[in-house]
């Protein structure tokens, strides 16, 4: 179901009709019915089925492993099953979508990989007793296939949302202003950005061993690909957390403007939240305090100091977080290796913090100047768009390609001779592209200082609605969209 159609703002309105038209008590059946038929519409009836089988695995465990409180070994027992069955569920159906198998009754869901480690996160938390098993499967249910949330995450906990969906919310005006305001700012990112960058990234990447332009193009292609990537990611999050927040449920954010973070670990702080806290739970803090990991660490400090213990204890849950962020994304050597990318850069950084410290006192480097955190997000940025030329824009066979065209042929007059108009986007519409990055930097700086929404509410009338009317405009007039034009699907509904 494409969120820029006449079926999916009737299912929007109708929801939120519905919603606030019923006792309080009975709302939760309305997300739960608009969850069903959204899922089924957008990912097919065998998607459905599909889910409530994983739903009622976890549902069934979820009640036994309660019940085994006092047995260790039985609950030990239940949720190893439980994750087991979940987890090759979702492998076999994740690797088919990569590599078909014959089996043609078999289908992909939508958003699998979301909902699957939202409910071994749910598993994890009844078997750890942060919160009791949900005794009823209808609302286990809600909580899964709730529709704003379940094609792209966020990834929340159970004890976070789960009561949010179920007690119903009253009717707010501010609210609902601020997330009509949240949808309309993912639309700019979604239509205005993502789908105008897209014109020219897949003209360019699409089939890579075709491109015949100079490195100059290619590395202005690859900064629009990477913007493209966080505004089509991030937009989808801003219109269903809008949506939510007019029904009174608060979704997690899961993106706090990425592209200023002035590290590797910072910037995996501020992208995809909710999934980097899912690690850092359920696998992370669970090795970090494994006895066998301890006694390793141990081991290594008794034999080569203190240092190097420490190091072990660090390097060990880092290198599997990322081993399985890679595998999370998708199948195949690209996305391990990326995994190993991103974990070498994160466990080196940390490993090494001292001897960084030491090199920049060495060179004289004022670390608290603005030219210095100025290059630091520069780099950070090269670093997640470096990645994402591995894993997503062109993959590890084209790499060496890749490196050649922007080495070998950097033609910087590409740039101005018209060349670069040649790739999907005229002048006017590279300028509007360009044009609405810098509005996006702009807001997101602001967004550092505090919310810019409540920045606008507290001016006066008629700016407010100055603003207003001229955001609407802006998306309805140079968003990508309309008769004969196929939007593009989010790109991580298919993780």
């Amino acid at each position: 179901m494409n969120f820029v159609s006449v079926q999916f703002f009737s299912v929007v309105f109708i929801t939120v009709v519905l919603y606030f038209s019923i006792p309080r008590k009975y709302r939760w059946y309305v997300l739960f019915a608009s969850s069903c038929y959204f899922y089924a519409v957008a990912a097919g009836k065998g998607a459905v089925l599909v889910a409530f089988v994983t739903i009622s695995i976890a549902y069934i465990f979820a009640l036994w492993i309660e019940k085994a409180a006092g047995d260790r070994k039985k609950k030990k027992l239940y949720m190893a099953i439980a994750v087991i069955l979940i987890v090759s569920l979702w492998a076999v159906l994740k690797r088919k979508r990569y590599v078909p198998y014959d089996f043609a009754w078999l289908v992909v869901p939508l958003g699998i990989s979301y909902y699957t480690f939202s409910l071994i996160g749910y598993l994890a938390d009844v078997y750890y007793r942060k919160e009791p098993a949900e005794h009823n499967i209808l609302k286990l249910s809600l909580y899964t296939l709730y529709f704003p949330k379940i094609m792209q995450g966020p990834i929340s906990k159970f004890r976070f949302i789960g009561p949010q969906l179920i007690e119903g919310h009253v009717w707010d005006y501010q609210r609902v202003c601020y997330g009509l305001q949240r949808i309309l700012w993912g639309y700019f990112k979604k239509l205005v950005i993502a789908e105008r960058a897209a014109l020219m990234t897949e003209s360019v990447f699409h089939d890579f061993s075709d491109y015949s332009g100079g490195g100059a193009v290619l590395i202005v292609a690859t900064v629009i690909a990477t913007f493209r990537h966080y505004c089509d990611f991030s937009g989808y999050m801003d219109i269903v957390t809008g949506i939510s927040q007019i029904m009174g449920i608060e979704l997690e954010d899961n993106f706090r403007q990425p592209f200023f973070s002035k590290s590797a670990a910072e910037f995996w702080r501020r992208w995809h939240i909710t999934l980097g806290v899912w690690f850092k739970d359920y696998v992370y803090m669970p090795l970090a305090i494994d006895p066998k990991v301890i006694r390793l660490s141990g081991w290594m400090r008794a034999r080569f100091g203190k240092r190097v213990g420490k190091a072990v204890l660090t390097m060990i849950p880092l290198a599997a977080v990322w081993l399985l962020t890679g595998l999370w994304h998708g199948t195949g050597v690209r996305y391990i290796v990326w995994g190993v990318y991103w974990g070498s850069i994160i466990i080196f950084s940390n490993v090494f913090a001292p001897e960084i410290s030491w090199f920049t006192r060495v060179l004289r480097i004022n670390t608290e100047s603005v030219d210095w955190h100025i290059f630091q997000i520069l780099r950070t940025f090269a670093l997640f768009m470096a990645g994402l030329v591995c894993s997503t824009f062109v993959g590890l066979r084209e790499l060496k390609r890749y490196a050649w065209i922007v080495i070998r042929k950097f033609e910087l007059p590409q740039l101005w001779d018209k060349t670069i108009y040649s790739y999907g986007l005229d002048k006017n519409n590279m300028m509007i592209l360009y044009i609405s990055i810098v509005i996006l930097l702009m807001v997101e700086t602001e967004q550092q200082k505090g919310s810019v929404r409540e920045k606008i509410g507290n001016l006066n009338a008629v700016s407010r609605w100055i603003i207003y009317a001229a955001a609407v405009l802006y998306v309805a007039f140079l968003g990508i969209y309309g008769p004969g034009y196929s939007i593009r699907d989010f790109e991580y509904m298919f993780f």
